[in-house]
């Protein structure tokens, strides 16, 4: 491999750092476990000088398993370290069969689209309750959700092994601005591009978490968001306060009231960091039982009926080995979950006949795919509390329907003329098509000499570069 082969390897490990937490969900398709990572920006740093946390999100999705895709790819790296720089709490994952993650890519892609909602659904409600920094709430006050009383049970789980002591939390910074809606950015390079453009909207794919089936699977997806936000608030919690002892002392020491240094070490170590392994997934389904124990509670205390969600043991019931009279029973609500603003980022996107064999599909598409209807996930996903409508990962989505999003939001296409997967002869025609329809929020950017890979020449830099502008062209929009 020469050096411009190399060269979004290089780009890659010098944007990334090692993940806040890495852990599995089950998607919602099967209950199958994927991998996931999170990064945290320096937003959720505990230094008191850190900028305010206002909760932007994006997840990027990796190429092919079977040719090698998966969440560690460079192109991959590149699109999460830029954005991560920018501000956004940033997620990848690896697709069934991709890497670590269980089973095998799926024949028609029905699958990874429910893994990728799967992912969806957890980091909106990871950074809907993911508030580190907030101020301290006396006892007094009722807290905003019922099943936010799990603060006094959480161990948090550090890279040195010590929980940190939960202390009042007083702000540096204030909290993320309620009146803005924080962006959420879902994309994804070659084949994981294909499947964000096949996904529906974000309120639809959110819907199926509203008042899931406790023996669901996106009950445990919502839980285990739930959960691992508030062990952070926690962690990180307690790290500012450690950090404004600091400077305070500090402070005082110094006849001129000047700080000398003192943050960076901080940020190192007060980085509560959770890695995967059976210890931690253990901690998280005995977070996750307790949450729904309280869940549970407080129901009880509501209607003055048992609803049942936990097992003899105090293990959640998912899956179709739940017991049937639970099956009525639902998570509550969650009060004012924080809407986020939808946008896309597709690098490399597929058209034409390579869907197809991205897919192993032997129906025809046509290049736009409009008029298309495809189920977007299996029966296997979570039923629907109101008994109105089916699951909403049953309801079929068409390809005009899931490219109508791509125009009512944001969103920025970047290929190169030299792809020898796609040519741009099937990708000029479909980008003009889209950044053509009225009041179009679509963009593509066509890159000069950039392969399907982006090794050649600065390729690497200029995507990098044109998702920079992006991403801060959505920033200044937001107001921030």
């Amino acid at each position: 491999m020469t050096d411009a082969d190399d060269q979004p390897s290089r780009l890659a490990r010098s944007l990334l750092l090692e993940p806040t937490l890495s852990f599995t969900l089950p998607s919602l398709h099967d209950g199958l476990a994927i991998d996931c990572r999170v990064y945290h920006p320096q937003s959720l740093d505990p230094s008191p000088s850190s900028p305010p946390w206002r909760k932007h999100a994006a997840i990027f999705a990796h190429p092919y398993a079977p040719l090698g895709g998966c969440y560690d790819d460079p192109v991959v790296e590149i699109a999460a370290g830029t954005l991560l720089r920018l501000g956004f709490l940033v997620g990848t994952f690896n697709f069934r069969g991709a890497q670590g993650s269980a089973g095998r890519t799926s024949w028609t892609a029905k699958a990874e689209r429910a893994d990728y909602m799967s992912f969806v659904g957890f980091l909106s409600h990871y950074v809907h309750f993911l508030d580190p920094f907030r101020p301290h709430l006396p006892e007094s006050v009722p807290t905003l959700t019922p099943l936010a009383e799990a603060s006094d049970y959480m161990a948090v789980h550090t890279s040195g092994g010590a929980n940190q002591d939960p202390r009042p939390v007083t702000p540096s910074t204030p909290s993320y601005e309620t009146n803005q809606s924080p962006l959420f950015l879902m994309g994804g390079y070659s084949y994981g591009s294909m499947i964000t453009m096949q996904l529906p909207s974000l309120e639809t794919i959110l819907q199926q978490f509203d008042t899931p089936a406790c023996t669901s699977h996106a009950a445990e997806i919502r839980l285990r968001a739930q959960h691992l936000a508030e062990v952070q608030n926690t962690a990180l919690g307690s790290a500012r306060v450690a950090a404004l002892e600091h400077q305070a002392n500090v402070s005082s020491h110094s006849p001129s009231g000047m700080r000398f240094g003192g943050e960076e070490s901080n940020r190192k170590h007060h980085h509560s960091r959770l890695s995967f392994s059976h210890d931690t997934e253990e901690k998280i389904h005995k977070g996750v039982a307790e949450l729904m124990a309280k869940a549970k509670s407080h129901k009880r205390r509501l209607s003055g009926k048992d609803h049942s969600c936990v097992g003899e043991d105090g293990a959640l019931e998912t899956g179709t080995e739940a017991k049937p009279q639970a099956a009525k029973d639902c998570l509550p609500a969650v009060p004012d979950r924080v809407v986020a603003r939808p946008a896309y980022l597709l690098v490399s996107p597929l058209q034409g006949i390579i869907t197809n064999l991205a897919t192993f599909s032997l129906l025809p598409r046509r290049p736009s795919w409009r008029g298309l209807t495809r189920s977007v996930s299996s029966p296997a996903a979570t039923n629907s509390p109101t008994g109105q409508h089916g699951p909403v990962s049953e309801i079929p989505v068409s390809m005009e329907e899931a490219e109508a999003k791509l125009v009512r939001n944001p969103t920025l296409a970047i290929y190169g003329d030299n792809d020898g997967f796609v040519p741009v002869r099937k990708l000029r025609p479909w980008a003009t098509r889209l950044e053509g329809i009225p009041r179009s929020l679509f963009r593509a950017h066509e890159v000069s000499g950039a392969s399907h890979f982006w090794a050649q020449g600065r390729a690497a830099y200029t995507l990098k570069d044109a998702i920079k502008t992006f991403a801060e062209s959505l920033l200044a929009e937001n107001g921030t």
